[in-house]
């Protein structure tokens, strides 16, 4: 049982993290209403200024807001009071915006100008008392709805009347045009019953109300918040417990001078693949509360963002920029919490299929030591797709952003083709890396867990993604090695090893009865129940190999398991010194004969 004590650090308390987030959300929120009050920056419709060969800003382009209807356009009226929707209008199609016919008016000019006309009206003149007149008239044979009062006794044109509005709302001219007067009316009229004290206090209690709801519903997700702070900080205060016992019982690195190789990391091997899942549940609880923090913080965003938008409504006047502000703000916030909803979606998802699959395959039985392998491996393929993703949903995240912006998508192909070409030029090695990470984990050439030797390092490996392999040494070392570097990999550990061992034996010696000896020892050693689960057949007794004036070579194979091979190697040369004391055979000595001249 792991214990876990706090780790003082200074991002340890828990409302810190929550405060950052909340002031993050109440500043974006802030950013994103007043975004439509900022002056203009791009081009007419929205968009982004990227040439005329790239955008097609040819005057074609069908502007926002606009709809076509064959030889007909249509675009809504909007009230410069709360920005809801008053009624439509209807021109000609104009297909070419910027050389328009002579004598056409684009649909969505004429619903600027009945606005900016209607504002005159209503907010500037406040034309709304009992004075007030607002009727239809014919002018240059048009049909067209005027406004008056007493102070301004010279009648406005607030809207004209045409006969492809008739054709699009399907009845006569003068039936469309009483429908228009009655709406123009009551907006002229509304603004002004509005500002009168009775309505202003109305409106002072609900924006309280809601500021209140606001701040509430903000404390609470506070507490929340708060809560599963603490309940990480529990977790993650216990994979620091893990790692410092694990560093605590790795073993030490040899001396200076000392001859330990491989066989030294498989010392701690055995520690390091049960240290490392062991951890893996505890990474996906927390990655479990990340999501349900994530789900919090968007939850304040969302309540602050609908909040404002309430607000604003609140009052003449400020209602206007409540129609801004669910529009092209609203739309890049979707993107956003939709981009980074699929990826948490998709990692906490991939975890879940992760925790069944270990679930269905247990560690057990004599084939222990694969199972931790492939578990191992299963969560390297796991995180490696997790990036994969990542990168992919980013990518459509962007192109869905560029297309709110109104970036059309020849300029978003043409964009995504040069920055190909750029990175093909810039990131030649990244790629090779990447490339030849997914074959490492294709091919299973090795995995986190192993001893390896790659690149002029031998290690076992500590960590593997698509881009590096990090090695620990025998000396301690942590040692990274980019993927494409890997051109030949010596896996020490994978499903079996094998001893080789080679004995010099006297050449006075008799050579049947060493062999005698060095079978007994190997399948005395084969038959202990200490060292049976090591070895996984009879060692094999190969013969002579070698005669030299040092002796006799007698070599001698025993298939281990994994990364058993050093300590059986051991175990052998052990026995097979002692049984050849007692059987009176000598180990071979070089000799060398002087002749006199």
């Amino acid at each position: 049982m792991v214990q876990t004590r706090p780790i003082h650090r200074r991002n340890c308390f828990p409302g810190s993290r929550t405060v950052v987030s909340l002031a993050l959300a109440a500043l974006l929120t802030l950013l994103l209403a007043l975004a439509p009050a900022l002056p203009p920056v791009a081009p007419a419709h929205g968009q982004i200024s990227l040439g005329e060969n790239l955008t097609g800003s040819n005057g074609r382009v069908i502007p926002d807001g606009v709809n076509r209807f064959g030889d007909i356009e249509v675009s809504a009226v909007t009230s410069p009071i709360d920005g809801r929707q008053l009624f439509k209008i209807a021109s000609p199609t104009v297909y070419d915006r910027n050389q328009p016919p002579d004598g056409a008016v684009p649909v969505e000019q004429r619903a600027r100008e009945i606005h900016a006309r209607l504002e005159l009206a209503a907010l500037e003149r406040r034309m709304g008392d009992d004075s007030l007149r607002v009727e239809t008239a014919r002018l240059n044979n048009v049909t067209v709805i005027t406004v008056r009062d007493e102070e301004h006794p010279r009648p406005m044109v607030l809207a004209s009347v045409t006969g492809a509005d008739a054709t699009f709302h399907g009845v006569a001219v003068e039936e469309l045009a009483k429908r228009w007067r009655g709406e123009l009316e009551k907006e002229v009229r509304d603004y002004d019953i509005s500002l009168q004290p009775e309505n202003l206090r109305r409106s002072l209690w609900r924006f309280v109300r809601i500021l209140l709801a606001m701040v509430a519903a903000t404390w609470v997700i506070l507490l929340l918040k708060r809560r599963i702070a603490r309940r990480q900080l529990v977790l993650q205060n216990r994979l620091q417990a893990m790692r410092e016992q694990a560093e605590q019982e790795a073993p030490s690195p040899p001396q200076e001078g000392g001859n330990d190789g491989p066989d030294a990391l498989f010392r701690g091997r055995h520690q390091f693949v049960e240290a490392t899942l062991d951890r893996l549940p505890i990474k996906r609880r927390l990655n479990g509360w990340g999501l349900l923090q994530w789900l919090l913080f968007w939850a304040v965003l969302l309540l602050w963002y609908v909040g404002t938008y309430l607000l604003l409504r609140q009052f003449p006047g400020l209602a206007m920029f409540s129609r801004d502000f669910a529009g092209l703000p609203l739309k890049l916030l979707v993107v956003w919490f939709c981009t980074t909803l699929a990826m948490r979606f998709c990692s906490r998802l991939l975890d879940r299929f992760e925790a069944r699959w270990e679930a269905r395959h247990p560690v057990q039985g004599g084939a222990a030591d694969q199972s931790r392998r492939l578990r191992l491996r299963f969560s390297t393929i796991t995180d490696a797709t997790k990036g994969m993703l990542v990168v992919l949903i980013a990518l459509v995240g962007v192109l869905s952003g560029l297309g709110v912006l109104g970036v059309p998508s020849s300029s978003i192909l043409a964009i995504g083709g040069l920055l190909g070409l750029a990175i093909s030029f810039g990131a030649q090695n990244l790629i090779r890396d990447l490339v030849n990470g997914f074959l490492i984990l294709a091919e299973d050439q090795f995995a986190i867990g192993d001893v390896i030797s790659a690149a002029g390092a031998v290690g076992l490996v500590e960590s593997l993604n698509l881009r590096v392999t990090q090695l620990r040494s025998p000396a301690g070392e942590f040692i990274t090695i980019p993927n494409s570097a890997i051109t030949q990999v010596n896996n020490l550990t994978r499903n079996w090893s094998r001893v080789n061992v080679s004995v010099e034996v006297d050449c006075d010696a008799d050579p049947v009865q060493a062999l005698a000896v060095t079978r007994a020892t190997g399948d005395a050693l084969h038959r202990d129940p200490d060292w049976a689960a090591s070895i996984l057949a009879p060692p094999a007794v190969l013969g002579i190999d070698a005669i030299s004036h040092a002796g006799v070579a007698i070599t001698t194979w025993i298939d281990t398991a994994p990364g058993r091979q050093w300590d059986v190697s051991r175990e052998f040369r052990l026995r097979l010194l002692q049984n050849l004391r007692q059987a009176g055979i000598r180990l071979g000595t070089p000799r060398q004969t002087n002749l006199a001249p």
